[in-house]
């Protein structure tokens, strides 16, 4: 399934509002790990047209090779078969998990959350810590 032809424009749009939300948060640590994830996915996506690239090879090793012919036949809109040798290919869905495969910026996207978490929770904690030695 090929991209509509107005999702670029939409696709654009999105990425610079989550860029923008981003930045606004970079006081949060974590947040620094997902913006440099967020960047080399949207770097690897904007390289392929759009579409986040991915290998046959990775989507082998996690069991899920069924997915090869659909991508080389009309594709899924979201992802694009492409072979190591490929602009920014490693960039792309090469990592294989059980039944699915993940990019590097999606790893940096996820512990950049969970860091993130850790650090709004102890910012409250700290506030409640507060709160309760000056009442006390």
């Amino acid at each position: 399934m090929p991209p509509v032809p107005w999702g670029s424009g939409l696709e654009l749009l999105a990425l610079a509002l989550i860029a923008y939300g981003l930045l606004k948060n970079l006081h949060l640590r974590g947040l620094w790990l997902v913006a440099i994830g967020f960047a080399l996915n949207s770097l690897a996506i904007l390289t392929h047209g759009g579409q986040m690239p991915v290998t046959a090879e990775a989507l082998r090793r996690a069991g899920i090779a069924r997915a090869i012919p659909i991508l080389k036949e009309r594709g899924d809109g979201l992802h694009v078969l492409v072979e190591p040798g490929a602009p920014l290919w490693w960039l792309g869905d090469v990592l294989p998990l059980r039944h699915q495969v993940i990019s590097v910026g999606d790893v940096l996207i996820l512990l950049g959350v969970a860091l993130a978490a850790y650090e709004v929770g102890q910012q409250g904690k700290r506030r409640r810590m507060g709160a309760v030695t000056r009442d006390g």
